[in-house]
């Protein structure tokens, strides 16, 4: 029986299976990877937030959503990494990653996102608890029925 579509993650997860699996459309997307040009996101962002004001808003407005989807999209990036890639080879692979970043720019955004983490922790940590809280409601739902 197949599901009902869900969204458009359910829609984007279902096209980008079958386009996994034809080689011209890997090839096309291993070359369109190899031309970013990480210089012009400034100005992207600059572009976006100066042409038209309603866009941006209209994207904050989907932030919740969005940040959901990141979020779980996270959850399972760490759980595949964590089951698939050996400590070695995932050490390995981030430094010859590391070998190509911006440090400059790389250590401009880890300090603003400590910053940011800083500022923001008693509003995460009340996130937290209550989510803890929850849990330890359904929990107990569960044990009682």
């Amino acid at each position: 029986m197949s599901q009902a579509n869900r969204g458009i993650i359910d829609a984007g997860g279902r096209m980008i299976g079958e386009l996994m699996e034809k080689t011209a459309f890997k090839d096309s997307l291993r070359a369109l990877l190899q031309n970013i040009d990480p210089e012009n996101g400034p100005q992207l962002v600059r572009t976006v937030l100066e042409k038209d004001i309603e866009v941006p808003l209209s994207i904050v407005s989907a932030l919740p959503g969005i940040a959901n989807t990141l979020i779980l999209m996270a959850d399972e990036l760490i759980r595949q990494v964590l089951e698939k890639f050996p400590p070695p080879l995932l050490t390995a692979f981030i430094e010859s990653l590391l070998a190509e970043i911006d440090r400059e720019a790389l250590a401009r955004v880890i300090e603003g996102s400590r910053q940011i983490v800083r500022d923001l922790s008693p509003v995460f940590r009340e996130a937290i608890d209550a989510a803890g809280q929850e849990r330890t409601a359904r929990t107990i739902e569960g044990v009682v029925q």
